[in-house]
């Protein structure tokens, strides 16, 4: 047994670290200083099976924040970190309730900062709901779509959204847990819990009830519900509003943000502009209404919510709750039906609004079977024709393993078969922008989907897949702003394992791409036929770094996997030590190499020590180089146990001998990446330079390379660091060869060769 100090570092990304509030920095105090717990310090050899998607019978696990190049080290800190962070909620509870106090949540303070808005400072105070209505209570009568009444901020995006999840209690029940009570006065310490999807995962917010109301009044200034003793809905808001920084900054949002952000879903925006939209928009449209799917329109306008004659509001989001069709004059009329989140009389006024006359021509039993209600409730029909006349965009969520349990519907509808995949654009190592940038985009991160069986009944044969790539969204926090992004798919074969190289994917012809937008998701809807096929998601621009997951949903489950390279090692490849022995025919250097190793080396044992080394080398045509400031002994103690098999810290001639040829081989290399002879090449480059030196190496071995061999300063690679590398990686490529294997081909280690491998290297 060991004992590990558990520390929390907010917003840390390291493994063995983890987020938590600074309501929890007061509430357990004594954890800041780290607390001993005696645990095993070994992990299991499936260790890294944590960073993999958990599909079981609830909503598929993901935790994207696992650091993909987690090592055992780091795994039995990073579990015990987790196991304390999931209690927070009870803890804190425990810990109110013996204390007998409201809780006063200190990340979202009762002060301007958290509404955000200049015009309304100090118009508002916050009370909690008893202060507000003596009667309040969390739900009165269930949630419903018609609950909700939005404030005085610009959310109607995602008043939208919450109004349509309020209808399925299989979404809503997940978001707003409906256990939740103010009733009971001897529990009650006043804090909420309501769960969004954030990055890859469920995350659950923590509120008090303190909300903002005008000042001297016990009117709500934001979301609220009709009756004003609910609350569940203005808790909601300020939930979401924490987690996005404050109030003010819902203003202004897109629908497709609260819908994943509610739902877990991956969602596609479509542009109904002529130029833009798709020709079969009609029957994407049927297609979804039969899919487990949510959609919702809006008029883009540089005015919020700018009323029109027609009854439509711009700036304004509506839910899309119906597509059908008709039979009037004889022909077939395809109809849309939209929701207003205001319900109330903001309604269309065109053909097939509430009173249009049109409807007379239609059977009773088609207005039956559109169950035909005509109420001012905001919620109306009208022509698909119109419908893309008059609204300028449509978004659709496509509700996947994240959004629902196993064995739940969606509107008598299965969830989507879900793939995800977690990863990082990192300067220098795999940020190679995209497909412009053709001697860089190769290195970017590349995931392989195979498509296996077409969508049931799909008269064409082929399989729809939705894909969305997502970058962490640091926008309203760090006022940072999104990164351009987007993707690109290319069909390969079956038993494609490794990455497409530069020159594949220069003549490669892409199967299909997304566009490149600076938003938090770019995803697009393709119909393909069964077949193999990689994604490959960039920024638009090179060495721009950001933490990214791509999600894959299909109606049939893929076969997914991140493609990479295996590590081996190979000889240096013949050309380059044809170049070398050409190079020494010219020189004639070999022998004067040979002449002086003799001369140097210990008549007893006939070897060199890496001292004697240093003073061959650089005295050779090796350290004839730009900015090369030598040989230095600590490179020459590398160089020596890269060829010293037995430990006797000495190199006979014949390892000498072949030292010195892999050398000049390194040398030759390097020259070749460092074209403008400066002594440098740069780092995003250092891959093919391995490769050419015979080693090929894994994502997580590359990532460990880079950031061991480049110089963050400049980001550039020096000779030495080259030459260093090299020479280190044949001897742990060797060492991993020579060593005992299991059945499956894992070599075995024993401590005492494991810990004599690691120092003498």
């Amino acid at each position: 047994m060991g004992r590990i100090t558990i520390v929390y570092a907010p917003d840390a990304e390291s493994s063995g670290t983890s987020k938590r509030s600074a309501a929890m920095s007061n509430n357990l105090g004594y954890l800041d200083s780290g607390r001993q717990v005696d645990v095993k310090r070994e992990s299991p050899n499936d260790y890294l099976d944590i960073l993999k998607p958990k599909k079981g019978k609830g909503r598929m696990e993901f935790n994207p924040y696992v650091p993909k190049t987690l090592t055992q080290k780091g795994y039995t800190k990073y579990k015990l970190m987790m196991s304390v962070a999931n209690k927070q909620y009870e803890t804190l509870i425990r810990h109110l309730q013996r204390e007998r106090k409201l809780w006063e949540d200190p990340d979202f303070p009762t002060n301007d900062s958290s509404i955000g808005i200049p015009e309304m400072r100090g118009k508002l105070e916050w009370k909690r709901p008893r202060e507000i209505n003596p009667r309040a209570e969390f739900f009165v009568g269930g949630a419903s779509r018609f609950d909700i009444e939005q404030g005085s901020v610009g959310d109607c995006w995602l008043l939208a959204v919450v109004s349509s999840i309020s209808s399925y209690p299989q979404l809503f029940d997940h978001v707003v847990p409906k256990e939740q009570t103010l009733q009971d006065q001897q529990t009650y310490v006043g804090v909420f819990r309501v769960r969004f999807w954030r990055f890859g995962q469920w995350v659950e917010v923590l509120v008090d009830d303190r909300l903002p109301v005008y000042r001297g009044t016990t009117r709500l200034a934001f979301m609220h519900s009709a009756d004003d003793s609910e609350f569940w809905s203005a808790l909601l808001e300020k939930a979401y509003a924490k987690i996005n920084g404050c109030y003010h900054n819902l203003s202004g949002g897109t629908q497709s943000e609260a819908m994943e952000d509610l739902t877990g879903g991956v969602c596609e925006t479509i542009q109904l502009d002529p130029k833009n939209r798709p020709k079969d928009l009609l029957q994407m449209m049927l297609l979804y209404e039969k899919r487990c799917c949510l959609m919702g329109c809006s008029i883009d306008s540089q005015v919020i919510e700018a009323k029109m004659e027609n009854g439509l509001i711009a700036g304004h989001a509506y839910s899309v709750t119906g597509v059908r069709c008709v039979t009037y004059q004889g022909r077939k009329q395809y109809l849309v039906r939209c929701r207003n989140p205001w319900g109330g009389n903001y309604e269309w006024k065109g053909d097939w609004s509430d009173r249009s006359p049109l409807w007379n021509q239609v059977s009773t039993q088609e207005k039956k079977s559109l169950d035909l209600e005509f109420r001012d409730d905001g919620e109306f029909w009208m022509s698909f024709e119109d419908f893309i006349t008059f609204f300028t965009r449509l978004e659709v969520c496509h509700l996947g393993l994240e959004s629902l349990e196993h064995g739940q519907d969606f509107r008598g509808k299965r969830r989507l078969e879900e793939s995800i995949f977690a990863g990082q654009w990192e300067k220098n190592v795999n940020a190679g922008g995209c497909i412009n940038n053709r001697t860089s985009f190769w290195t970017n991160p590349q995931f392989r989907i195979t498509i296996t069986d077409p969508d049931p009944g799909d008269q064409d044969n082929l399989s729809t897949a939705i894909i969305g790539l997502m970058q962490r969204d640091v926008r309203k926090k760090s006022g940072a702003d999104f990164l351009t992004i987007g993707f690109m798919l290319y069909e390969v074969d079956a038993n494609q394992q490794t990455l497409l190289t530069q020159a594949q994917l220069l003549t490669k012809r892409a199967a299909g791409k997304s566009t490149f937008v600076n938003t938090r998701e770019v995803a697009k809807c393709f119909r393909f036929p069964v077949g193999s096929y990689v994604v490959i998601p960039s920024t638009f621009e090179p060495n721009q770094e950001a933490h990214f997951i791509v999600r894959v949903l299909t109606e049939v489950a893929v076969k997914d996997r991140e493609l990479d390279d295996d590590n081996t090692n190979q000889d240096v490849p013949d050309d380059v030590m044809d170049a070398v022995k050409l190079e020494d025919e010219i020189l004639n250097e070999d022998s004067e190499i040979e002449k002086k190793f003799d001369q140097l080396c210990d008549k007893k044992t006939n070897a060199i020590s890496a001292v004697q080394l240093k003073e061959l080398l650089n005295g050779s045509t090796l350290q004839d180089m730009p900015e090369f400031q030598g040989f230095n002994k600590e490179m020459c103690r590398s160089m020596v146990a890269s060829v010293d098999h037995n430990l006797t810290g000495l190199v006979e001639k014949p390892e000498f001998m072949d030292l010195w040829q892999r050398a000049k081989a390194y040398k030759m290399i390097f020259l070749k990446y460092d074209v403008d002879q400066s002594g440098f090449f740069k780092a995003n480059e250092f891959r093919e330079a391995l490769k050419a030196a015979g080693y090929n190496v894994s994502n997580k071995l590359f990532n460990a390379l880079v950031h061991r061999y480049e110089d963050p300063d400049t980001e550039l690679m020096r000779f030495e660091d080259f030459m260093l590398c090299c020479v280190r990686l044949k001897n742990v490529f060797e060492t991993v060869a020579a060593q005992p294997k299991t059945q499956e081909g894992a070599p075995m280690f024993n401590a005492e060769d494991y810990l004599r491998c690691s120092v003498y290297i």
